[in-house]
């Protein structure tokens, strides 16, 4: 193993056995029963990689690719058939949050349970209890007995828990949508410090976009085995293409779920701590005026309304559009174009020149995000379905650019 790494693993293997019934695995130990009384499920197959210090690495596959497998292997909490790995430094995980504590325990004394289970002394679990208990916002609720709290409370008091070990290498799995929106920005916001700080990271989600926003590489995990490790954008790209294969409709989009509007696009929440979408419509770009019915090689314009928080953060909108089957076609981001605003309150207009798309009907969600592009404050679709009536011949999906060649071979025929 070489020291230089923060994580190594090599030939790394875990394969379960499967047992009809309890009793099976008593009898197989007898001395006079031959042969096997289980099946073999293998989770993870020869897996060997490395992770440098201060690196962010996403993991990505499909459900029974060997994600949590290998996650729980490098937590400790299961072993491998075979193979090695090494964690060097403080190791803390953010799995199943909440998974270890016990529920007729008060919020506080699970703290100190907890925090003497990852090597904390009751010294340090004192030290870093007002830590835990401002970061989690349980107030009143932390003396009262963990089966009392929601999922939700749970799982904040699960990650406060975890993220004040300070780790030198953290381990996450799917935690960022704990919670209620304000708690979300407050996890972002410590994963982001944590890799400001150099820390080392591996990231497990099945949001491709997060592993692209976060990650600098990323590891594609295909039936136990490495499919594919290098940068996150080349891993997301070629993992969506062959997800998108395997759907039982290729056409669907495979790349990111949009998710639908939270709210009722005519009552938007009154809330000054979070900035918000106030409204999103389709616009004719020359006259300002609503439209929908537009025709390839049209400008379209997107407009939205934008209330910024009380205190105003610097902000970000996302565009797509998607078929109505569920397609994503294209989105823009204006983190990408350079564009970012922090007034307290604005219009951003997305112009979308010579539209290329051909007939069909077609959504927009619009996403409003953090300067960051990772942490999104809101999400609604415009208001008015994109109607594109192609008025000629051509068939598919885009009106592509393009011309005409033809080149004679040879002589005219009969002279």
């Amino acid at each position: 193993m070489n020291p230089r790494y923060a994580i190594e693993v090599q030939g790394l293997a875990k394969t379960y056995r499967i047992y009809g019934n309890p009793w099976h695995r008593l009898i197989e130990r007898m001395p006079w029963v031959k042969g096997p009384m289980h099946r073999e499920i293998p989770a993870l197959r020869d897996i060997s990689f490395q992770i440098e210090p201060g690196q962010c690495v996403g993991v990505v596959g499909r459900n029974g690719a060997g994600k949590s497998t290998l996650l729980k292997i490098l937590t400790g909490t299961t072993f491998p058939t075979r193979g090695r790995y090494t964690l060097r430094g403080r190791v803390a995980a953010l799995l199943e949050l909440g998974a270890g504590f016990h529920q007729d325990f008060t919020g506080r004394e699970n703290i100190f349970m907890n925090a003497a289970m990852l090597g904390f002394s009751r010294q340090e679990a004192r030290r870093k209890f007002d830590e835990i208990l401002a970061f989690s916002e349980l107030g009143e609720f932390i003396d009262a007995p963990i089966r009392t709290y929601s999922s939700g409370m749970g799982a904040r008091l699960g990650f406060s828990v975890a993220v004040a070990t300070d780790p030198d290498v953290l381990i996450i799995d799917e935690i960022l949508a704990v919670g209620d929106l304000q708690f979300q920005r407050k996890c972002v916001d410590k994963i982001w410090d944590y890799k400001a700080r150099g820390k080392t990271m591996f990231f497990c989600s099945h949001s491709l976009y997060d592993v692209r926003q976060i990650c600098e590489q990323a590891i594609w995990l295909r039936d136990g085995r490495v499919q594919m490790m290098a940068d996150s954008v080349m891993v997301t790209n070629e993992y969506a293409t062959w997800e998108t294969g395997k759907r039982d409709h290729p056409d669907q989009a495979g790349f990111e779920t949009m998710p639908a509007a939270q709210f009722d696009p005519k009552n938007p929440p009154e809330d000054e701590h979070h900035p918000r979408i106030l409204s999103a419509q389709l616009i004719d770009p020359k006259t300002g005026q609503p439209r929908e019915v537009f025709a390839p090689g049209d400008d379209v314009a997107v407009r939205l309304h934008i209330r910024n928080a009380r205190k105003p953060e610097t902000l970000g909108v996302a565009i797509g559009v998607m078929r109505s089957e569920g397609t994503l076609c294209f989105a823009h981001q204006s983190q990408f174009d350079g564009l970012q605003f922090d007034h307290e309150e604005c219009f951003v207009t997305l112009h979308l020149k010579n539209l290329c798309l051909l007939s069909g009907e077609f959504n927009l969600p619009v996403w409003l995000l953090d300067h960051r592009g990772v942490h999104r404050f809101h999400e609604r679709p415009v208001e008015q379905k994109l109607l594109v009536q192609n008025r000629t011949k051509d068939l598919g999906l885009f009106l592509q650019q393009h011309e005409w060649q033809v080149e004679r071979v040879g002589g005219v025929r009969g002279k």
